[in-house]
């Protein structure tokens, strides 16, 4: 028996015929044929001068020295207070001055910490441990910020048991004394080791941007307010001069606790009259909510002391 197998019939593949070419350019295109145009909302420019353009970038970024804008005083410029000698210069101020002007710093808002820090912890030009943790690559974070201006008082003779006022320190938490007693103000960066934090030299620092105001007691030597005042504007006029020359800082002064002062008449000058032994008591009388310790010894409770406020129960 035969066998017979069909097969589909094969279609004949032919190629795909190519796309029709594009007419050739001819340069020889008559000019009567219109020029494609790309936008016809363009309007036909008009002969004569170019239209000005008036740019739409917003203004420029004020500079940055307006970001160290100095925290307001009232003790600056010294200028209205009596000048109690020349050279360094040292005013005179009364208490009810002193208290309006501690009363007006602490209500001024406090600089950014990004501008007072890391110069805060201490940078030692020594200590480079410390340098290459917070200025390694920015030598510009140890310069002195700007920004700040803050007041530091300053009791005379020391003795802080008695007659103290909110926040006073004592002159050898700010001034060398004894074998290391030299011009200028005590060293406050440490030499060596490392801390973030560095609390035992904050007071140090923030002597060094406050206007410095000295007092006594009833039984504080006259001299001796006068002697620590000496000292303390010497110190600033120091470290001014190390910082830039003298030229781009602003100064901090010197102020001395008085009483009253009386201006007389002399020709053809007029001589100030006034008493260096400002008497606590008016602090006591007058402005109690200043005074921490009062002149028997005796805390106020006015004052917040941190100390108790940190006892464990």
């Amino acid at each position: 028996m035969a066998t017979i197998v069909a097969r589909p019939p094969q279609l004949r593949q032919s190629p795909t015929p190519p796309p029709p070419l594009a007419p050739a350019l001819s340069l020889n295109t008559p000019k009567t044929s219109p020029l494609p145009v790309p936008n016809k909302l363009l309007q036909p420019l008009s002969p004569g001068s170019p239209p000005v353009c008036t740019p739409e970038t917003p203004p420029a970024s004020p500079p940055a020295k307006q970001l160290s804008i100095q925290t307001p005083s009232l003790l600056y410029p010294p200028h209205r207070y009596p000048l109690l000698h020349a050279a360094p210069p040292i005013y005179s101020i009364e208490a009810r001055d002193l208290a309006a002007a501690l009363e007006h710093i602490s209500s001024q808002p406090l600089p950014e910490p990004k501008q007072v820090f890391p110069w805060m912890h201490g940078l030692h030009v020594e200590n480079h441990i410390q340098l290459a943790f917070f200025a390694a690559r920015r030598k510009s974070l140890r310069r002195t910020p700007k920004c700040i201006r803050t007041i530091t008082v300053v009791k005379a003779g020391g003795d802080l048991s008695a007659s103290k006022l909110k926040g006073a320190i004592s002159p050898q938490e700010i001034l060398p004394y004894g074998q290391e007693e030299r011009p200028g103000f005590l060293e406050a960066d440490p030499k060596d080791g490392f801390s973030v934090r560095n609390f035992h030299i904050q007071v140090g620092k923030m002597a060094m941007v406050s206007d410095i105001v000295v007092y006594g007691d009833e039984i504080t030597d006259k001299g001796e307010v006068y002697a620590v005042a000496k000292r303390i504007a010497e110190a600033q006029a120091l470290r001014k001069t190390r910082t830039d020359g003298g030229k781009d800082t602003l100064p901090f002064n010197t102020f001395v606790v008085t009483s009253e002062s009386l201006w007389i008449s002399v020709n053809p000058v007029a001589i100030l009259l006034t008493r260096i032994e400002g008497k606590f008591s008016e602090f006591e009388k007058s402005h109690s909510h200043l005074v921490a310790v009062d002149s028997k010894g005796k805390m106020t409770g006015n004052v917040m002391d941190f100390c108790e406020l940190n006892t464990p129960y």
